[in-house]
């Protein structure tokens, strides 16, 4: 019985002992799933920022080949603006167009590559990402900015060659190419200098078309002999009209007031240019531009409102 009595009290010592260490004995598993925890943790870390990583290093390459192809852009136009790759002649003859800007007008360039830089730099820090397309590593303005790029390069060198349809081709596409970044830039950045970068650019590059295919006209038409001053005069008053008037609508319909200001300093650049060969035409083209001006900028309603109330 003793013996019994021993044995029962021994198993029941052993019962309250092992209940009393339980808690002491079951941290144990816990610590070993916190380390697991934090080893996926570790790892899912790794894994979210190797895309990150990706994605930074392709901004990288887009943001160097925009900058790149934006210097060798300004260098070349530099040179030709000062006559360095500059090639008027073909065949040792010199194309006489009327709708020619004197050369002061390309002074113009300094604010276009102001804004310009000033827009790829807002682009860089942008905190907004944009899709890459397919596998490459440019988004779609940036795509855009180096094609543009490319065809203002292409349109400069076949201009200095003396390849009149191939300088007409990239100058039409770097115009087509600089309204599409426009648009896909407003759309990004609604504010100023999401849209006037490219008003300014675009505008410009209008005017340089249109200049170019008029000289190639001219040289193209002059191989059978010179054209009329009447011709050229006429020719000239027309295209500044139709400039004037896409300024006009870009004002009232897009509320976009650099457009016509480029037009005006085109036209003004024109006239002067106009002056040593038909002074009547340099005046015409300055009335032209004083109009367009004044339609374009003068707030019409106030002026009315007020005349209106001083009537009353």
């Amino acid at each position: 019985m003793t013996t019994k009595h021993a044995e029962s009290g021994t198993m029941t010592g052993a019962d309250s002992t092992g209940n009393g260490e339980s808690p002491a004995t079951t941290p144990a598993p816990r610590s070993g799933s916190s380390a697991n925890a934090a080893t996926s943790t570790r790892t899912s870390g790794n894994a979210k920022s190797a895309p990150a990583r990706r994605t930074g290093a392709a901004r990288d390459v887009e943001m160097v080949a925009c900058w790149v192809l934006f210097a060798a852009m300004i260098v070349l136009n530099t040179l030709a603006v000062f006559g360095v790759l500059a090639a008027a002649k073909h065949d040792g003859t010199a194309v006489s167009s009327w709708f020619t800007p004197d050369s002061y007008v390309q002074l113009v360039w300094i604010p276009v590559y102001a804004l310009l830089a000033i827009w790829l730099v807002r682009l860089g820090n942008t905190k907004r990402k944009s899709k890459r397309l397919a596998k490459t590593p440019f988004g779609i303005m940036g795509l855009l900015f180096c094609l543009t790029a490319l065809a203002d390069i292409a349109w400069i060198l076949s201009w200095t060659a003396v390849s009149y349809p191939l300088a007409v081709l990239f100058v039409l596409a770097c115009t087509v190419l600089v309204g599409i970044l426009g648009f896909f830039s407003r759309r990004h950045d609604p504010s100023v200098w999401g849209w006037a970068p490219f008003s300014l650019f675009g505008s410009w590059m209008l005017v340089e078309t249109v200049s170019d295919i008029f000289r190639a006209v001219v040289y193209y038409v002059s191989k059978d002999g010179a054209i009329s001053g009447g011709a050229q005069a006429a020719s000239t008053v027309v295209l500044v009209v139709l400039l004037l008037g896409l300024g006009i609508l870009a004002k009232l319909k897009l509320h976009d007031w650099i457009f016509n200001l480029v037009v005006l300093w085109s036209t003004l650049g024109i006239a002067t240019h106009l002056m040593d060969v038909s002074k009547a035409t340099g005046v015409v083209l300055v009335i032209l531009g004083t109009v367009a001006a004044a339609v374009t900028y003068i707030p019409w309603q106030r002026v009315s409102h007020r005349l209106d109330q001083a009537a009353r």
